[in-house]
């Protein structure tokens, strides 16, 4: 009887093993944090060469594994073989898609929402707060591993036919804390924004002056798994969310030293005068590759307040998991234009 009672268990486990073991190619940038192990083999464990992430620098994606923390696969520049795998938490992906939880089973139309496991990371108005994510444009076309690659913006501004020195939109991702990063992918409607709100947003999400690959992805990614804007109100007001942040004490620290430095205890100084407090710190996340600024990333509750004072926009609440991706005091805020 026993062994009849563990070839059932056997099939059983084999029966839900190529799911639980699959992995879902990806592609962008993931950004160490910390000087965290390469593993060719996170199921073994196994790290020829004794290969760490640097921290500050970007690796190409290859694929995902997994959600909550998960595993990411990178591509680390000299290590042999250098596909290696890497813990989601040790850093942070970006520029890219990213999609490591399975798809769940379609549900009929009067059925309530999925609470809980892999469907609950797509589906959508299950968030418990927002990512803004805003990159510094010529850092992130200069600096970040394979930035300037297939991006009309990027290629403009090397050849000196389009200047950025303000933030721009990377995206506004609706998150849900359970799924770590793999909140997203909630419905798949295409597109289709008035030429009015393209105009809006071109300034303020560069690629959108030359296609929107970039918008279609953002859209289908985070913007389907929030349901109270159509697609012209979420880019909208993700720009608005952009300028608020852009024109606060801690946007013109940085747009006042384009071309030089600011120091990172300074920026989190001028965010204490700014909300009164010391904790909102771990609400707004440095990116740096090396020592140049790529993205901020801001935590905002899900019932933010746009419009307001930046203590506003950030609650009254203030979480988030800090960090950041900048090593040491200074930080360096790249130009725009081929000479730099």
């Amino acid at each position: 009887m026993r062994h009849v009672l563990r070839l059932v268990l056997l099939a059983a486990s084999c029966a839900v093993l190529p799911s639980a073991w699959a992995s879902d190619p990806a592609s962008g940038t993931f950004t160490a944090s910390r000087a965290c192990e390469a593993l060719q083999s996170f199921r073994k464990g196994t790290n020829p060469g004794d290969v760490k992430l640097a921290p500050g620098t970007g690796y190409s994606i290859i694929e995902t594994h997994g959600a909550s923390p998960g595993w990411t696969r990178v591509q680390v520049p000299g290590a042999r073989p250098p596909e290696r795998w890497v813990q989601n938490d040790c850093g942070s992906a970006a520029g890219g898609t990213t999609s490591a939880a399975p798809t769940a089973r379609p549900q009929a139309a009067d059925a309530a929402p999925a609470m809980s496991g892999a469907g609950a990371c797509k589906t959508p108005d299950l968030y418990d707060s927002f990512v803004l994510a805003m990159s510094w444009q010529p850092g992130f076309c200069e600096w970040t591993a394979g930035g300037k690659r297939g991006k009309p913006e990027c290629e403009a501004m090397e050849r000196g036919q389009l200047k950025v020195s303000n933030l721009t939109l990377h995206g506004l991702w609706p998150n849900r804390q359970q799924c770590g990063i793999s909140y997203g992918n909630c419905g798949n409607a295409p597109l289709r924004l008035s030429k009015e709100t393209i105009a809006y947003i071109g300034p303020w999400m560069p690629n959108f002056l030359y296609e929107k690959n970039f918008g279609e992805h953002e859209w289908r990614k985070h913007g389907t798994c929030q349901t109270t804007l159509d697609q012209d109100a979420y880019f909208r007001r993700a720009v608005d969310l952009v300028k608020q942040v852009n024109d606060s004490e801690v946007g013109k620290y940085i747009r006042a030293n384009i071309g030089g430095a600011i120091s990172k205890r300074e920026f989190y100084d001028r965010l204490k005068t700014a909300t009164g407090s010391d904790a909102y710190r771990d609400s707004v996340k440095l990116m740096c590759s090396g020592k140049y600024l790529t993205e901020i990333q801001v935590r905002l509750p899900r019932d933010y307040q746009a419009g307001g004072s930046l203590k506003q926009l950030l609650g009254d609440q203030p979480g988030g998991s800090g960090g950041g991706t900048c090593g040491g005091d200074e930080i360096r805020i790249e130009a725009s234009g081929p000479n730099r």
